[in-house]
């Protein structure tokens, strides 16, 4: 694959016109393999964090799938938004997917519900025994990935690829973006918050746990409301 370095001052989004680029002309073929994210960073001279952002939009729009332990994958020539430009490192964006989280995630948990069976559940009580333990053990910079974990692991639960995939894309466009660094330095360093995070997604857990739709609908409720009361000031 050929990629130029980069000239965009938007790193994020020149990767990501880069890659359509390849497929649309052809380079690329639908079951084709990507390069690692390390590869194509150091192809574009910029950071893999530019890199993930650029194949969370990908992912958003069908064109790639991420097979895990495989790597990511061409998965359509033609996309779902081929006028729509995906826009990168912005506070409306960011607030975007804080929007489609807010309506896709309390479904997604909904349908994880419905399927559940004891190995998942196990899983998602795993990813929230990690949050409390590195909440515990104040090591707050490893929080945010356990965080990801956790609803990760609520979406692998439906067994629905596309929904597996667009909770994923959420997750990292939202947490791994440049402004999202700069949400996890401001509140997922802090203790009050990590606490509260912690408490918001025990609820979660213990609704999955007790198989309760209600009170699932009603943790993710507050979850929405917790995040949105933490990032703008609500």
């Amino acid at each position: 694959m050929i990629i130029q370095k980069l000239t965009s001052h938007n790193k994020s989004e020149y990767v990501y016109d880069q890659i359509v680029k390849a497929i649309t002309s052809g380079q690329y073929k639908v079951g084709d393999k990507l390069p690692p994210e390390l590869e194509l960073a150091e192809m574009a001279g910029v950071s893999r964090t530019s890199v993930r952002e650029a194949l969370s939009a990908l992912r958003l729009i069908g064109a790639i799938e991420t097979k895990k332990g495989n790597g990511t994958f061409i998965k359509a020539s033609e996309f779902g938004f081929p006028h729509r430009k995906a826009k990168f490192d912005s506070n409306l964006n960011t607030f975007e997917i804080l929007e489609a989280r807010k309506v896709v995630e309390p479904a997604v948990a909904q349908l994880a519900l419905e399927v559940l069976d004891d190995q998942r559940l196990r899983k998602i009580e795993e990813a929230f025994v990690e949050m409390e333990l590195i909440a515990r053990n104040r090591a707050f910079a490893q929080y945010h990935e356990a965080n990801k974990n956790f609803h990760s692991a609520i979406a692998d639960t439906t067994g629905n690829r596309s929904l597996i995939d667009y909770v994923y894309s959420l997750q990292v466009v939202f947490i791994d973006s440049e402004f999202g660094a700069k949400l996890r330095h401001r509140y997922l360093m802090k203790e009050e918050y990590v606490r509260e995070s912690v408490e918001v997604h025990r609820e979660i857990c213990n609704a999955f746990i007790a198989g309760d739709s209600k009170r699932l609908a009603h943790a993710w409720k507050r979850h929405s409301e917790s995040l949105e009361s933490q990032l703008l000031g609500k």
